[in-house]
């Protein structure tokens, strides 16, 4: 099928030590990220995690082991390791100070295993990014008190 590719950055009023926070604290994601069912971390090490996520992806509910990697405070990124309903799943977020906060850019590659015509694709990729970057800011401020 091939791997789809989107990209969202979005200015979050806040250090990027705080985004890096509230994006590795992957136990409270089903709280706060809109397509998130569940996710469970199965190890947690100094320099990143592998965590098991259970997703709504819209046209389907599909479960996926991502191994992530951290470099705090500017850049999470993830390689997958296994999944139900989706054949690959690469991605990263990165942290970059900004005037008076942190431009927050998610990448995200998918490979969902099952043809997809492109206008589709781009529609849920749009969404999804949208909406994954947002609810990060959310998350973010909420912590702030904000």
């Amino acid at each position: 099928m091939g791997i789809h590719r989107a990209e969202r950055s979005l200015e979050i009023d806040a250090a990027p030590p705080q985004c890096f926070e509230a994006i590795t604290d992957y136990e409270t994601f089903a709280e706060w990220q809109d397509a998130v069912k569940s996710a469970e971390v199965v190890e947690r090490r100094p320099d990143g995690a592998v965590v098991d996520f259970a997703v709504d992806a819209k046209f389907r509910e599909v479960t996926y082991r991502l191994d992530y990697h951290h470099e705090p405070p500017g850049r999470v990124w993830w390689e997958f390791v296994h999944g139900e309903g989706v054949e690959h799943v690469e991605g990263e977020f990165t942290f970059e100070p900004a005037k008076g906060g942190t431009l927050a850019t998610y990448r995200l590659g998918i490979d969902p295993g099952v043809p997809v015509p492109g206008l589709i694709v781009r529609r849920l990729n749009g969404l999804v990014m949208k909406r994954s970057v947002e609810d990060l800011r959310d998350e973010v401020l909420r912590r702030a008190g904000r």
